[in-house]
């Protein structure tokens, strides 16, 4: 699932639509950007990233997620405790309780085969997931 204007979207239900997705623009701040040519690609090996918000997200072993400090890496090579980019950010002395400065990675697991869907972001070629965390498109 993807975070689009509307809220969660499946890829795979949009095929040869555009739709605007949540983005982080290059100022650093988020905005939405059209996600154009949405085609299905696969079968291919897949991986199941579980993080430590309870979410989880299947996809393609080479599809890119980014490390705090935008540092891209495959999802195969994302490690347990591996902190993610999100679509929030805290100030510095933001005090509540409880504050989660960032998602990480709790397991990557093998998930099989399967199709993948991808496409083009205008401008900024990442997207966010439902889950809060930035990917390549």
């Amino acid at each position: 699932m993807v975070e689009s204007a509307e809220g969660p979207v499946a890829m795979r239900e949009t095929p040869n639509k555009g739709f605007a997705v949540l983005t982080r623009l290059p100022s650093g701040q988020l905005g939405f950007r059209q996600l154009i040519k949405v085609v299905q690609a696969g079968p291919v090996p897949l991986v199941r990233v579980v993080l430590d918000s309870g979410h989880a997200a299947v996809v393609a072993r080479g599809h890119v997620f980014y490390r705090l400090g935008m540092d891209p890496v495959s999802a195969e090579r994302l490690c347990a405790g591996d902190r993610l980019e999100t679509a929030f950010h805290y100030p510095g002395d933001y005090a509540s309780t409880p504050v989660r400065p960032a998602i990480a990675v709790r397991a990557v697991e093998p998930a099989g085969d399967g199709p993948v869907w991808a496409g083009t972001v205008r401008e900024t070629h990442t997207l966010f997931l439902t889950a809060g965390v930035l990917c390549a498109e």
